[in-house]
């Protein structure tokens, strides 16, 4: 068995039953773009090896409530998936240093609204349900 096994052309591929993998899970693709809007010094940066489907963002400085991350997928899904962030960083009094209040996903992107000083990367992992 090769190392690398490509399944389909680009469309999608139905396993039933149980789908086992003996190895690692791989995501390529171009990386989505970010519309950061925010009233005070808050910025985001994606991380450079981000897809579609896994990620990082980078957060820095202060966010005030209801300033945003827009992210767009390279690719739009079919249906709105659904958005898995990893846990933020923790600093030594045992505070979140990045503040989440919402996530909204649409079939193009996700949506962030964060608040407060927001220091460090968050992950997402992204999976289309039907």
């Amino acid at each position: 068995m090769a190392d690398t096994t490509q399944i389909g052309g680009g469309g999608p591929v139905n396993i039933p039953g149980t789908f086992s993998v003996d190895g690692h899970l791989r995501s390529e693709g171009t990386a989505p773009t970010l519309t950061v809007v925010t009233a005070g010094d808050g910025a985001c940066a994606i991380d450079s090896t981000s897809t579609d489907t896994a990620g990082g963002l980078a957060f820095t400085n202060t966010w005030d409530d209801g300033d945003t991350v827009a992210v767009a997928f390279s690719k739009a899904y079919a249906t709105a998936p659904k958005v898995i962030l990893g846990m933020a960083p923790i600093n030594a009094s045992g505070a979140s240093t990045i503040e989440i209040d919402t996530v909204a996903a649409t079939t193009t992107g996700f949506t962030l609204t964060a608040s407060g000083t927001c220091a460090g990367v968050l992950t997402y992992l992204v999976i289309e349900t039907v």
